[in-house]
């Protein structure tokens, strides 16, 4: 019986995934393991595999197109099978991240919803539906592009950022006048960042900034230089925060979650994602059980991940099932800032800068080594009352960092 080849779901956090290549042609032989397709999702490349011997019998998914989890984007024909033998192809859920093939060019967009199938009822995918719900966007003001005038995720965020019809017409905010110098595709990568980053804008976030008094962390630091020196790994204040961060979701269970479908999911691991920059934008790799490693490991954990990051080598372990993260941007002296959150989390830390302040220390003016916290929270999952209480906690733990050295 011939194999399909299934998108996998690499993590709670993954919908869907882009087809970027195809290792393999149709009338291809393949062994059980071989490589067959490389996907990108969650921010990560990833191949999916043969779970049999057989050929490559048919492929269903082109290469460029986002598809939803669970879509089949080809199949593998057992010995003694050919193409004849295989399913119909089935209806493909997710968008286009390039034009798929067709017969004849589309129709002209109109300004107007299309005809609603038959049966007068819109076909709307559940996601769809949820997205709409959270964007007030009436959904009989869509124009579904799915098969048989099924309306998508994508159909629902371009109807939310359409602009309005101007009344004499014009051309469309988004057409650029100016000679284009060079085009870069919103694929790959910068694709997935692109999509995840529109998720995270529609969720009700509320950020909340306030200050903790770091002197004695960066003297711990400081005292650190020494002591690490035979582990030629050098201290970074950002060490510091991951461990207190990890601390304060052990202590604040309800910090340490996830948000999914109409269930907050209180979780049992500490897993803190740490944001870093590459060429080509932005990973979340993740330090797994971060409360249980001392501050040793964490930091010999981050730089780990951080030469993996830069030499595109992370694992799909190294970079799913986080339940908090961090991002830090204290070196580019910035204070405060919004961070977005990385559903399904419902916390992300923004780290901004350690500046050197006078400030009144029992009745004395001293100057202190000041840090600035940036708590981003979904407000549907978490209220303001115990969000500004776990910020204060992190403070807390950097301001006595003793505990640290345990």
């Amino acid at each position: 019986m011939s194999a399909p080849i299934t998108l996998p779901q690499w993590g709670m956090g993954m919908n869907d995934g882009e087809v970027i290549k195809w290792l393999k042609a149709v009338g291809d032989p393949v062994a059980k393991g071989d490589q067959l397709v490389e996907i990108e999702s969650s921010k990560v490349n990833a191949e999916v595999e043969a779970t049999s011997d057989g050929t490559i019998g048919r492929i269903d998914v082109e290469e460029g197109r986002v598809v939803d989890v669970g879509t089949v984007l080809g199949y593998v024909l057992e010995e003694g099978e050919s193409a004849a033998d295989l399913p119909d192809p089935l209806p493909i859920g997710g968008s286009a991240s390039t034009p798929a093939p067709s017969p004849a060019a589309p129709p002209a967009p109109s300004s107007t919803p299309a005809a609603a199938p038959k049966g007068g009822k819109q076909i709307v995918t559940p996601r769809a539906r949820r997205l709409a719900k959270d964007l007030g966007v009436e959904l009989a003001n869509v124009v579904g592009t799915g098969p048989s005038g099924r309306i998508t995720e994508d159909d629902v965020k371009a109807a939310n950022v359409a602009p309005a019809v101007s009344r004499g017409g014009s051309s469309s905010p988004s057409e650029s006048l100016v000679p284009v110098k060079e085009t870069i595709k919103l694929s790959g990568l910068r694709g997935t960042i692109a999509r995840r980053m529109t998720e995270s804008a529609a969720i009700p976030a509320v950020t909340l900034s306030t200050t903790a008094d770091v002197t004695d962390a960066v003297a711990l630091q400081r005292d650190l230089v020494g002591e690490w020196r035979e582990h030629r790994i050098r201290p970074q204040y950002q060490d510091l925060v991951i461990a207190a961060v990890a601390r304060a979701l052990k202590e604040s269970s309800i910090a340490n979650a996830h948000l999914v479908g109409d269930e907050i999911r209180v979780l049992d691991e500490v897993n803190v994602g740490v944001a870093m920059a590459v060429t080509e934008g932005l990973l979340v790799p993740v330090i797994k059980n971060a409360d249980q490693k001392s501050l040793l490991e964490i930091a010999q954990e981050v730089r780990e991940l951080a030469r993996k990051a830069k030499s595109n080598s992370l694992s799909i372990d190294e970079m799913t099932n986080s339940t908090f993260s961090i991002t830090n941007l204290s070196s580019y002296n910035i204070d405060t800032f919004d961070p977005l959150l990385n559903p399904p989390e419902i916390g992300i830390l923004g780290v901004g800068t350690v500046e050197e302040r006078p400030v009144v220390v029992d009745g004395e003016v001293a100057v202190r080594s000041i840090a600035n916290l940036n708590l981003a929270f979904d407000h549907r999952a978490w209220d303001g009352a115990p969000a500004a209480e776990f910020v204060r906690s992190v403070g807390n733990l950097l301001s006595d960092p003793g505990w640290m050295k345990a």
